[in-house]
């Protein structure tokens, strides 16, 4: 698949669904090309608590989407 359009469709679901894509720091470089924000858990844990996004993509481990919930 063509990289540009993979981030064009990103972009496209993001806008639709009014989502937010957070991503730890040890996520491939690919998922982190494709986040909003990239950071550590505590970091993250913030940006999630003062989003107006209807959806969190947390790309980490488990715990960290928990804290995001």
């Amino acid at each position: 698949m063509d990289r540009n359009y993979f981030f064009e469709k990103v972009e496209k679901l993001k806008k639709e669904k009014n989502a937010v894509i957070l991503a730890h720091y040890y996520c491939l470089p690919e998922i982190q090309e494709c986040a909003d924000y990239v950071g550590d858990s505590l970091n993250l844990a913030q940006i999630a608590k003062n989003t107006t996004a209807d959806v969190i993509l947390l790309c980490g481990v488990h715990f960290m989407g928990e804290t995001a919930k």
